[in-house]
């Protein structure tokens, strides 16, 4: 994948999950921000979790308060998989802000 395309395809799945995130009333208090490829998302306590896109690794790393982690796109499964312990992006994301808020998430 050129370094284009992939940052097109990687800030279209920011945008998918900014926007899933914002439709969600549950989560009507963090405050999410994409800019630029980078979207933060910032909890009422003032902890943050930052994904952004790493266009040379072709990833999308994740700062969270779990610590740090790196997804690759697979065609195969059609989904951003963590490199280590292969995690999908979503699943990741739902459970660190469910066990952050205590509330149900759906991305």
């Amino acid at each position: 994948m050129s370094q284009t395309s992939f940052a097109v395809f990687a800030e279209k799945a920011l945008d998918d999950i900014q926007t899933r995130l914002s439709e969600q009333s549950a989560l009507d208090d963090l405050d999410i921000d994409l800019i630029d490829g980078v979207m933060t998302i910032e909890f009422d306590d003032g902890a943050q979790m930052i994904l952004n896109r790493q266009e040379a690794a072709e990833q999308i790393w994740l700062s969270s308060p779990e610590g740090p982690a790196h997804f690759g796109y697979s065609e195969e499964e059609g989904a951003w998989i963590d490199d280590r312990n292969g995690e999908d992006l979503h699943a990741t994301l739902v459970r660190v802000i469910e066990q952050k808020l205590g509330v149900p998430v759906d991305l």
